[in-house]
């Protein structure tokens, strides 16, 4: 039995004994603004707890607890020590309990709340102003403040609810006094009576602006570097740490004849020139052992219609901040096919003028 329920007990209690607030403060020597918190959850000590269900004519553990702690303390087995030494240790667990449940509660900034669909009453923890920006009494109380496209999908998730009884878990909008929005992660759960009818909703509720506003950050900064990635005018490709392309950009295509499909899955061993394979692999095992955290080299790859051209790879790896074993590998790459033809044009004539001067040399 939460707190809530407790106040739900007191307030019906007060109700049909036709007793104010302040006459239960006369009768119980505290003051009127204490009565209140108790009729809101709030709580209550054993002293005035007894006190409290001795001027109401019930069963202190039942107001407090409910039925079930009721019936458990009533049904317990006969021992040595008096039963209301039982008891009291018994109560003593419990609200050593709830008040380790509660200090958890306010400090994970969750709030419980429980929705009575035949009466159409709430009830929340006290803490609800604090991390709603506003004291929640009635339903009409939450709705005018959550952001109104939010208030059509909650409704239409508690419709569902009410129907087959599910749960659900949403992010919807609370809008806060000085006109600033606030982010609430809400889970709830349908619960049936005796009969098996749909009767009532419970849940917890928690802050998530944090979090939304970091997800939203790291999307905005995914969709700009996906933005560049596709716009680069350098051929780019994201690989595995196996070496397969998991993404590529149009100018890789173009510089190799593969559309994105074709390219998707394969890996840069199946395409790198055999003779620069030992030297790429040897690369690859050092970014993946830590010992380097980027690399340049340059190697062969081959086209869709056979041949090799020569690409200048700047590779540098990502670790999975979760997992370090996981993670990929963000490749450039520049076509320098010319710039080879070039350098293999010039070691050719500085190897013709070696045969020549060494051709001479031997005529003297």
């Amino acid at each position: 039995m939460t707190e809530n329920s407790f106040s739900l007990h007191l307030k019906e209690l007060l109700e049909h004994r036709k007793l104010s607030l302040q006459s239960v403060a006369n009768a119980l020597d505290v003051s009127r603004t204490a009565v209140h918190k108790w009729t809101r959850g709030g709580e209550i000590d054993y002293g005035n707890l007894r006190k409290l269900a001795q001027l109401l004519d019930v069963n202190w553990i039942w107001l407090r607890y409910g039925e079930q702690a009721l019936r458990d303390v009533q049904q317990t087995e006969v021992v040595e020590l008096p039963m209301t030494e039982v008891r009291r240790r018994y109560t003593a667990e419990i609200m050593e309990n709830e008040a380790r449940m509660k200090l958890a509660q306010e400090n994970a900034r969750i709030v419980t709340w429980e929705w009575n669909w035949l009466t159409d009453a709430v009830s929340y923890s006290a803490n609800v102003e604090d991390v709603y920006g506003w004291p929640v009494r009635r339903n009409e109380d939450f709705w005018i403040h959550v952001v109104p496209e939010d208030v059509e999908a909650l409704q239409r998730i508690y419709r569902q609810c009410m129907e087959d009884g599910s749960s659900y878990e949403y992010d919807f909008r609370i809008i806060q006094r000085d006109g600033a929005v606030r982010w609430i992660t809400s889970r709830g759960a349908s619960l049936r009576d005796s009969a098996g009818r749909l009767v009532k909703m419970i849940g917890i509720s928690m802050e998530s602006t944090d979090r939304k506003q970091a997800e939203e950050k790291l999307r905005r900064s995914e969709e700009r570097f996906r933005t560049f990635f596709e716009q680069a005018g350098v051929a780019m490709a994201w690989l595995d740490l196996d070496g397969r392309w998991l993404r590529v950009n149009p100018p890789l295509c173009a510089l190799l004849g593969y559309d994105a499909a074709e390219l998707s899955g394969q890996t840069f061993q199946a395409l790198t020139h055999p003779d620069d394979l030992p030297a790429n692999l040897q690369t690859l095992s050092r970014l993946l052992k830590g010992e380097i955290f980027e690399s340049v080299m340059e190697k062969r790859l081959r086209r869709k219609d056979g041949s090799f051209t020569w690409v200048r790879v700047h590779a540098a790896l990502q670790r999975d901040q979760d997992d370090d074993a996981q993670g990929r590998i963000l490749c450039v790459y520049n076509d320098v096919s010319d710039y080879r033809q070039q350098v293999d044009a010039l070691q050719q004539r500085i190897h013709e003028l070696e045969l020549q001067a060494g051709s001479d040399k031997k005529r003297r």
